[in-house]
């Protein structure tokens, strides 16, 4: 199985993450990095700590999801178009 490094760099040219702009407060690609040993792939829409758990319970080493953990804050009230905060 590759690297972490190596899916890393397959999944952001396949996603083109450096040409087509998300929004401003979105932090795509690796958010946490593991020892880089990969034996199993998960995925899940959001993170939380249920699907941590679940993902643990599992031996998943490599869980790809939409919505990551950290997202730059909203810069004004109303206007973060991605998470609906008012």
């Amino acid at each position: 199985m590759p690297s972490v490094a190596e899916i890393v760099r397959y999944v952001d040219d396949y996603l083109r993450i450096r040409e087509i702009h998300d929004s401003p407060n979105a932090l795509n690609g690796l958010q946490i990095e593991n020892s880089g040993r990969v034996t199993k792939i998960g995925a899940a829409v959001d993170v939380s700590t249920r699907v941590l758990t679940n993902a643990a319970k599992k031996d998943v080493d490599l869980l790809i999801v939409h919505h990551g953990l950290f997202w730059r804050r909203c810069r004004k009230k109303g206007s973060c178009e991605n998470c609906g905060k008012r």
